[in-house]
């Protein structure tokens, strides 16, 4: 989790609104009333106008967002276990980042600002301590309701509470969290046996009192029905409702390895057995004492109360069928006396599947249109139906009344559709398309479901393309790039369809700036489970092939280079591409190929590819064979790519320092095993990069211009010999090169070398005159600048000498009258950081040094620099 600009605007609106009233005065109601109410205000007004909530109700696009909102309202408040939780990955950033807001206060944020649905999530899917510390606020905070309002939050809580016992079975526990979470969960039932604020039920009319009582009991019924359906449910780690979010809160340590689904009657752990068997019990006694609180006038009186069409009685008599049925299946709780209760009070619900099996279609659609309480249930009968597929116009009720199906419904709509599809060829495209949109409509986690089941085998294909594919994909892109806080989940509606073009529009906008180069990468983990999958037509994952794309065709700027080649190093991290996959897939062929095809740009790419994404000891694995391709990289680069590109010298340097530090890793000796195979590989490396394998050869020469020439540096040795050998290799060098040269020529003296690095110069400077090209003109200014860079930090001694500033004067003198009119400008922002430093270091450089170089001059732009720098009182003295 981290700050992304709307948690940051959430963040700024609670430090505004404690600005105004201090959170840490707030840590109960009373005499605080108002004060809180103008907290609650400022967070409201915030998301109604950021258009997250309207008219107190989340919008389904961004219940994301508010899930964020209300785990960092949790991670920030005034809990114990945060303090243990401080350093954990993914929540340190963001924990504590606001003034800590007392539960009480939390409390009233999460109620009040409809955060229900995330209480729940906390409750049941947090770390076990964190969530029992949230339980414990909420319930102490239950003091404050009106016992008419508290009941369904009341349920919730509840709910939550025996649910998080159950999912014990995934941890380990620390402490006393069993007889902790069984204590809640009492504490729970204890209201709904005795209300908070219970007198001012005495204010109640008669029939508000038995509304009151029925509405207990139902919400009592529901509750049952949850924890006893949940308890012989299948317990999943990662059940449809969880959320990735949560497990930012798990320590480590805390979660039982190889155990992702158990039913709790499996369980070895007693002690966790017990305490589910006591909350149990506790919940069914207190089934009994709400039904035994019924009288015959009160159960009469519930014919009379109707809500959508069904009176209470028969409402509660169909769930307490229900529940008594769930129940009989339990052996355990099956001759608890409830039991026999439920079933003197319960009536059997209409099987709508059986009367919709046996009523006509324009029947069925009549009922569906009525859009009363019984809509729904009409169109989730369908869904039993034999061979709906074929009834037209009952899946076009179907596609029209989606919103009234839950997730798992249309969880199971999908499966029929996918089944249909899979037999039939008829109508194709209308049940495609209608198959996308139910499965836009299921849970993450049956999201998940369906496309690891959809491209098994590591088999992708492209059977779910609808027309609509790339409106929808564009459509999912804008709104994640403007909203990254939105469920990146929503990616697999567009990747079921068409993974290729999915990886090629992730992989493109990664590549355009850094903000989506992060958007990109959180997508890249919900798709991990996919990077080894690829098209039955080909040899080679599909996300390899995209990056080999991606690389050769759109990095066409240093910023997508960039951001691109960090990225591809952050999934590497992350394993969606692993290390091996990488380096022997993408980049030793593609750096094969490069070389082949001469292409500087892929060279540079993969090269620097390598060293962002590996670490050295992950390279030591791959050192033979990676040191062989970095020596084709420098022979390429330096000799056969014959023309001067911009980029050589920078992949040179790149390259010789990837090549040096890998070679370093051999402590003292090169294995012979590793040593004959490089030697091999290696024989005919060409002289200039043997300096850099010399412990693989141990060739003559103390120092790198004897290594890479063979000539014995000596006094009387031909001079002219070294300067014509020296022009035509130090094109194909840079510049720590050049001041190796440099120093391996001491024993002429400062004067002397500058003279034979000069003269190299020139002769460059006559055959770039004769063969003028932009390239060639590249290669000149690029020597030039090295000459620059080498005269200033290796010829200059401080302090600087009249005579050192005359021989450099001269030389540029020499320099500039071989230049091209049109490469002027470029020269002399090459030379002014030289000249600018020798008039900022020397106080007082004599007229006369000037004035002769004047004389030499023929560009007046270069006359005017000197004048500048160097006449301080008559600069009217140098004419052209």
């Amino acid at each position: 989790m981290e700050f992304t600009p709307s948690l940051s605007a959430f963040q700024g609106v609670i430090i505004s609104a404690d600005s105004v009233h201090s959170f840490s005065k707030l840590s109960s109601r009373g005499g605080n009333e108002e004060k809180i109410q103008y907290v609650i205000d400022s967070i409201r007004n915030f998301l109604q106008k950021e258009k997250y909530m309207i008219e107190n109700k989340i919008l389904e696009e961004s219940v994301q967002i508010m899930r964020k909102f209300t785990f960092y309202v949790v991670i920030n408040a005034d809990l114990t276990i945060l303090e243990e939780m401080v350093d954990l990955d993914g929540i340190d950033f963001v924990i504590w980042t606001i003034p800590t807001i007392p539960k009480c206060l939390m409390c009233e944020i999460l109620w009040r600002l409809h955060m229900d649905t995330f209480v729940y999530e906390i409750l049941v899917f947090s770390y076990p301590q964190l969530a029992l510390e949230v339980a414990d606020a909420l319930i102490e905070n239950f003091k404050y309701f009106n016992p008419t309002d508290c009941l369904p939050k009341l349920k919730l809580i509840t709910a939550a509470s025996y649910r998080l016992i159950c999912r014990f079975v995934f941890f380990y526990l620390e402490h006393d969290e069993l007889t902790h979470g069984l204590n809640n969960l009492q504490k729970c039932l204890k209201y709904f046996l005795d209300p908070p604020n219970k007198s001012k039920l005495d204010s109640l009319s008669k029939d508000e009192k038995y509304k009151f009582i029925g509405n207990r009991l139902y919400l009592m019924l529901c509750l049952l029905a949850d924890c006893f359906n949940n308890f012989v449910t299948v317990q999943k780690w990662k059940p449809s409702d969880f959320q990735q979010i949560y497990e930012l809160t798990y320590k480590e340590g805390a979660i039982i390895e190889n155990q992702t689904s158990i039913l709790i009657s499996d369980c070895n752990n007693n002690s966790l057995l017990e305490c589910i068997n006591n909350s149990h019990i506790a919940l069914l006694d207190v089934c009994k004492i709400l039904v035994m609180d019924v009288s015959v006038e009160i159960f009469c009186a519930w014919s009379e109360f109707e809500d959508n069409g069904k009176s209470m009685q028969q409402t509660i008599g169909e769930l307490c069928y229900k529940v008594h049925k769930t129940l009989c299946k339990i052996a355990s709780v099956s001759e608890h006396p409830i039991v026999t209760m439920l079933q003197q009070i319960s009536c059997k619900p209409l099987d709508l599947v059986e009367v919709v099996k046996r009523t006509k279609t324009e029947d069925i659609v009549e009922n569906i249109n009525k859009m009363d309480s019984e809509s729904a249930q009409w169109v989730k009968a369908l869904l039993q139906i034999d061979k709906l597929c074929e009834n037209k116009v009952l899946m076009e009720q179907i596609g029209n009344h989606l919103d009234l199906l839950s997730e798992d419904e249309c969880f199971k709509l999908f499966k029929i559709l996918h089944s249909h599809l899979h037999n039939n060829t008829e109508n194709v495209e209308q049940e495609r398309l209608l198959a996308v949109r139910v499965f836009q409509r299921c849970s993450s986690g049956s999201k998940h479901e369906i496309v690891e089941e959809q491209f098994n085998n590591y088999l992708f294909n492209d059977n779910f393309q609808t027309p609509e594919f790339n409106n929808m994909m564009t459509e999912f892109f804008n709104k994640l790039i403007v909203s990254p806080d939105m469920d990146v989940s929503d990616v697999l509606s567009v990747f079921l369809q068409n993974p290729r073009k999915v990886y090629t529009r992730i992989f493109t906008l990664a590549s355009e700036n850094m903000q989506q180069t992060d958007i990109m990468l959180k997508l890249m983990k919900t798709l991990e489970k996919f990077a080894k999958h690829y098209y039955n037509e080909e040899t080679e994952p599909c996300i390899i092939l995209i990056a080999k794309e991606i690389i050769t065709n759109n990095l066409d700027t240093d910023e997508k280079q960039n951001n691109f080649i960090n990225f591809l190093s952050c999934i590497k991290t992350s394993n969606a591409i692993p290390g091996p996959k990488l380096f022997l897939l993408v980049i030793m062929p593609n750096l094969h190929s490069a070389l082949l095809n001469k292409n500087i740009d892929s060279v540079y790419i993969h090269c620097k590819l390598l060293q962002e994404a590996y670490p050295l000891k992950e390279l030591i694995e791959y050192r033979a064979p990676t040191l062989a391709m970095l020596a084709q990289v420098l022979d390429t680069v330096r000799w056969k790519i014959n023309t001067f590109m911009a980029l050589s010298p920078s992949t040179l340097e790149l390259v010789l320092k990837l090549q040096t530090s890998l070679l370093n890793t051999y402590e003292s000796l090169i294995p012979e095993k590793e040593s004959t195979w490089l030697k091999s590989k290696l024989r005919n490396i060409n002289p200039l990069n043997m300096y850099y394998f010399r412990r693989l050869w141990n060739p003559p020469g103390n120092t790198f211009v004897e290594v890479i020439s063979g000539i014995h540096i000596h006094k009387d040795m031909d001079i002219e010999h070294l300067t014509l050998w020296l022009s035509q290799v130090i094109c194909s060098t840079i510049l720590p090169e050049w001041y190796q040269i440099w120093d391996s020529l001491t024993v002429f003296g400062n004067g002397k070398i500058l003279d034979i690095f000069h003269d190299a110069l020139l002769l460059i400077s006559v055959a770039e005159k004769t063969n003028h090209t932009e390239t060639t003109k590249g290669c000149l200014l690029y020597c030039i600048k090295n000459f620059v860079a080498t005269t200033r930090y290796k010829f200059f001694k401080i302090p600087i000498s009249d005579n050192q500033i005359a021989t450099v004067f001269n030389k540029f003198a020499l320099i500039e009258n071989f230049i091209e009119e049109s490469d002027i400008e470029e020269l002399s922002v090459i030379f002014l950081p030289l000249f600018a430093f020798i008039a900022a270091t020397k106080e007082e450089v004599p007229i006369d040094i000037p004035h002769m170089l004047s004389n030499k001059l023929k560009h007046k732009v270069f006359v005017d620099m000197i004048n500048n720098l160097f006449i301080k009182e008559s600069k009217s003295e140098i004419k052209t």
